[in-house]
């Protein structure tokens, strides 16, 4: 995953986009979760402003997007749960990777809103990850080394709750058809 975190990273930052690259990943999947058709335009929008969409220096980062994006979808569909959240790598300090993780879970959070999720609707089970993921939208930055198995617990179980609620979803709306 470092070599597409960074990377697209720096791209976001060169453009002035308005997040970073968790938290776009984490709108992505919100979208992503959804099932629901979207445009990416609606994701450059939120990402990288609406000004920025129509600037020419935005098109490589918007090509990282859709690249991330399509990279994503074989990730939630692969038979051997491939997820990973797009998150900094471990050799980064503790204290940036948690402001990440809790950045990655507002864009999921807000990815769900704009894709329309009606979580009211859904299994009290998948509320109540979507309540954990709210809470850990609000982690604070951890430095302690001995919270490093914390942070690796609450990252996998991020990575379980996504592939089950993206199969969820997906398999409500494959039904519905």
């Amino acid at each position: 995953m470092d070599e597409i975190y960074e990377p697209l990273n720096n791209s976001l930052q060169h453009v002035g986009a308005l997040m970073d690259a968790a938290e776009t990943h984490g709108i992505l999947c919100g979208f992503l979760c959804s099932s629901q058709h979207f445009s990416l335009d609606i994701l450059f929008g939120q990402v990288l402003g609406e000004t920025a969409t129509q600037d020419g220096l935005a098109s490589e980062c918007q090509q990282q997007l859709l690249l991330v994006k399509n990279y994503t979808v074989e990730q939630l569909t692969s038979f051997n749960c491939e997820f990973t959240p797009l998150l900094p790598s471990d050799d980064i300090v503790l204290s940036e990777r948690t402001q990440a993780l809790g950045g990655w879970c507002e864009g999921f959070l807000l990815g769900l809103g704009l894709a329309n999720v009606e979580t009211d609707l859904l299994p009290d089970e998948t509320k109540e990850f979507i309540q954990d993921i709210i809470s850990i939208s609000r982690i604070a930055p951890a430095d302690d080394t001995e919270e490093e198995e914390d942070y690796m617990q609450l990252v996998e179980y991020i990575r379980i709750g996504i592939i089950t609620l993206y199969e969820e979803l997906t398999q409500a709306d494959r039904e519905d058809e």
